[in-house]
């Protein structure tokens, strides 16, 4: 029988100690408890580091909020709010049009026209792009333009009704497929690939993390941009595509939008806010305070953040920096994560300038019945009076349009 050394006895109960811990915390979870083993902590103390993030505390004056701004001019707070995002996001406008690659016309779905290609806007930066139209369209007489933004979902396939994961078959029946809406509304719907999903999902890496953003979320961060501002310049760089190359259609350049759902339409806004070639945005399930929504829950993905912009201002004035172009979001009354409180409550801080621009009829917020996701039955009559109130040309609905 071999001996025993003092080594040995304390790794067995070095061993013994790790799992009677072990054991504890099993339980305490199987049963449904917490399993906290720290002392109680007195009254009065400050102790999480979400207190120290409160939307009133130091460092979080909102210095360009317009009611604070130091000008009356709205046009020059407007000026001074978007130089401001552009620095903080890491937002670049890249100049000339993307170069084109690998382009391919696919077969016909659904009745509507398909095309494949890929932008690069320089080296290591290729977007992948599908554009899907009406047969009808006359090629000669100008389009206007949709440009369609998944969430954070499998990817922009979903645009088109295409179902390559679990779960996108019945994201697809609950109307996630608005780019195929688009195109049956008289649109050239542009479906673009945002950065995480789909084709752009991380692959170099390895190991990657659990969520599909926080990786280059956190790598954008360490060059002083923000995910959110470089999916907004990838928005950009279609937009300076579509007016300064050739989409083999004629594209009119005083109609052209932006669209997403959720995470897509976060990136829409702030599209909207900073491209002024942009012409109007339809960001749906995304509006809410950051104080009432990224400050209040947890954040595994970190595609929203943007450094330091509570220390100047809050949503509603990027939703302002759109005035006087349209701007509409729908939200469900059973949305956990963009309730519709939350974009109420935006819009209605964000439409003093829209009124001071004459324009307050531009700027919608309708609610739904529901969840988390895209409503078309809202939406798109929604946008069509906005677009009708600022004196846009609203495409005319092609044969059999679909509406989900």
């Amino acid at each position: 029988m071999t001996n025993l050394t003092s080594i040995d006895w304390k790794w067995l109960k070095t061993q013994w100690c790790a799992r009677r811990i072990s054991l504890r915390r099993r339980l305490a979870l199987a049963f449904g408890r917490t399993f906290d083993p720290y002392p109680d902590v007195p009254d009065g103390l400050g102790l999480s580091p979400s207190l120290r993030h409160r939307p009133s505390g130091l460092g979080a004056e909102l210095a360009l909020d317009w009611r604070n701004a130091a000008t009356n001019d709205h046009l020059t707070w407007q000026k001074q709010v978007r130089a401001k995002l552009i620095d903080l996001s890491g937002y670049g406008r890249f100049g000339g049009p993307p170069g084109i690659q690998h382009i391919q016309t696919l077969p016909d779905r659904d009745g509507l026209k398909h095309r494949s290609l890929y932008l690069k806007v320089r080296d290591g930066l290729d977007l992948p792009i599908r554009m899907v139209w009406h047969a009808s369209i006359d090629h000669t007489e100008p389009v206007a333009v949709m440009i369609c933004l998944q969430g954070t979902n499998a990817g922009m396939h979903l645009s088109w009704g295409e179902a390559r994961m679990p779960a996108d078959p019945i994201k697809i029946l609950y109307g996630a497929d608005f780019a195929r809406q688009a195109a049956r509304r008289g649109y050239l719907a542009i479906c673009l690939e945002q950065a995480c999903f789909g084709e752009r999902r991380e692959q170099l890496l390895s190991p990657v993390s659990s969520t599909p953003c926080i990786d280059a979320a956190n790598h954008a961060l360490l060059f002083g941009r923000s995910l959110l501002g470089e999916r907004a310049s990838d928005v950009t760089s279609v937009v300076n595509w579509l007016t300064e190359g050739d989409s083999g259609l004629q594209v009119d350049p005083n109609r052209i939008y932006v669209m997403g759902s959720s995470a897509g339409g976060t990136s829409a806004l702030f599209a909207g806010a900073l491209d002024l070639r942009i012409a109007g945005v339809l960001a749906t399930g995304c509006i809410g305070f950051m104080r009432d929504t990224l400050l209040a829950r947890p954040d595994s993905e970190g595609q929203n953040t943007v450094p330091g912009i509570l220390r100047w201002f809050e949503l509603d004035a990027v939703v302002a920096l759109c005035a006087p172009r349209p701007f509409v979001t729908v939200s469900g009354d059973c949305d956990h994560i963009w309730p519709i409180d939350g974009a109420k409550a935006v819009v209605s801080a964000a439409r003093p300038i829209y009124e001071r621009l004459e324009s307050a009829d531009r700027l919608v917020v309708s609610e739904a019945k529901g969840g988390h996701r895209f409503y078309p039955d809202i939406a798109w009559p929604a946008l069509a009076r906005a677009l009708e109130c600022a004196g846009h040309n609203v495409p005319k609905s092609m044969d059999n349009p679909i509406s989900g």
